[in-house]
């Protein structure tokens, strides 16, 4: 009830020019208070001990490390593959599958430890047909996870072809 007589009154205050002595002392009270709550929000983050610092910037290290480590392992699971066309879009071939599958350059960038369902591609004598499998990436490994069903689902790890020397 208290606030909506606030409210109330402050619609009031702000049609007014001048104010009486109740009216000066209540809106002295309100930027005192709103002052008071925001030198405590202030003093909260900026007062820390030296064993919280610590923690912090551990912490933050720790999440600059599992960056760096995810940039490096995606880097070694895309570097120097071999790249295929056909048509306009570009693929990598993936090695030791069921038949000579290939996946979209485009599409291994966005992968992630996330399942999702992509479209795995092979060659027919006379045009490229398409599979969708579920794919994933894992932290620790350079290779990708498929599973061939999207229902019952087991990844067995896979990785792209390498590219030939001449």
């Amino acid at each position: 009830m208290q606030e909506h007589t606030y409210e109330v009154f402050a619609k009031r205050l702000a049609q007014k020019e001048t104010y009486t002595t109740e009216e000066k002392k209540m809106l002295m009270e309100r930027l005192d208070e709103e002052r008071r709550i925001q030198q405590k929000i202030d003093n909260d983050i900026t007062h820390y001990d030296e064993e919280e610092k610590s923690k912090i910037l551990r912490k933050l290290d720790e999440e600059g490390l599992t960056k760096q480590k995810r940039k490096d392992i995606e880097k070694r699971r895309l570097e120097n593959k071999e790249s295929y066309k056909f048509g306009t879009k570009n693929f990598y071939k993936l090695l030791m599958m069921e038949r000579e599958y290939y996946i979209e350059i485009d599409a291994c960038k966005k992968l992630s430890s996330r399942p999702t369902i992509l479209s795995l591609y092979y060659r027919t004598f006379d045009e490229l047909k398409k599979k969708d499998v579920l794919v994933k990436t894992e932290v620790y490994s350079d290779k990708i996870f498929i599973s061939y069903n999207v229902i019952r689902v087991y990844f067995k790890a896979y990785t792209l072809e390498e590219k030939h020397k001449k």
